[in-house]
């Protein structure tokens, strides 16, 4: 059965203006997470911003232009039954998630999510190439001593603490419970008719729709890329990494049920 789209607040509104969102794509950074927002609206029950919002994880955006505002940046949507919005900041350890939680549950209570995760030594890498693509970094900067030398609970750039996701997740889960769906980014990379799958019975869209370009979409931010922007993680520099990472990526096997051993490194091919 099709969810309906979420009236909540909406008292008193005109029945052809934009819903709130009956799901959101939470998170993680540079996982994967556009691939799925732009798949997701190719299928006909679903409509999806073409951009990320960041509505819950900016107080300014949430309690001075509040959900008329939030509604507004839906325009488009033609009564499809499921519409959502990605923006991976949701997730983001610097944006205190248990707020960003709260403020999600008060507005759209029903709403189903969804996180996507990587190994979070490539999201950090990911990330740190972004960051030097858009001059916030200089070229030359070394993951492992920009962890060393940021304390990572104060590093805005999230380059350490955006792979803290047991943590980050801890309040969605509570609030949300099976609601919050996780899905891995080697899932993803794998086997991306079945992932895609995976978050239309999720969401309650019917099955079977296959999006045109499904596979290609799935590493398009790297399509076309010049050498200049690659960075390879050697395995000694990996293993040093995911001493970030370990106690966090323990908690969450837990929470999610998976053995997330892949994402340890072979420190004997280094």
């Amino acid at each position: 059965m099709l969810p309906t789209v979420n009236d909540s607040a909406g008292a008193g509104r005109d029945r052809n203006d934009p819903p709130l969102p009956t799901f959101l794509i939470i998170g993680a950074q540079k996982s994967a997470t556009r691939w799925l927002r732009q798949n997701l609206g190719e299928h006909p029950d679903i409509f999806t911003s073409p951009y990320e919002i960041g509505f819950f994880n900016s107080p300014k955006r949430f309690e001075s232009l509040g959900t008329g505002w939030y509604r507004a940046q839906f325009a488009g949507w033609d009564g499809e039954p499921i519409v959502g919005e990605a923006t991976p900041g949701y997730m983001m350890w610097r944006h205190e998630p248990s707020l960003v939680a709260k403020r999600i549950n008060d507005a759209i209570p029903d709403v189903r999510l969804i996180a996507i995760l990587r190994n979070p030594v490539d999201r950090a890498n990911s990330a740190l190439v972004h960051h030097i693509k858009h001059e916030r970094l200089h070229p030359r900067s070394s993951l492992v001593d920009l962890a060393r030398e940021r304390p990572a609970e104060r590093d805005r750039l999230g380059l350490v603490a955006g792979g803290w996701y047991a943590a980050s997740l801890k309040p969605y889960q509570s609030l949300f419970g099976e609601r919050l769906r996780v899905m891995l980014h080697d899932d993803i990379r794998d086997d991306p008719g079945t992932a895609y799958e995976t978050a239309l019975s999720h969401l309650g869209a019917s099955p079977g729709f296959v999006p045109p370009e499904l596979q290609e979409l799935v590493f398009s931010n790297q399509q076309g890329e010049s050498s200049q922007w690659k960075r390879d993680v050697s395995p000694v520099d990996r293993e040093a990494l995911q001493g970030y990472f370990r106690d966090d990526r323990r908690e969450l096997e837990q929470m999610i049920g998976r053995d997330l051993s892949v994402w340890e490194p072979d420190v004997s091919s280094g």
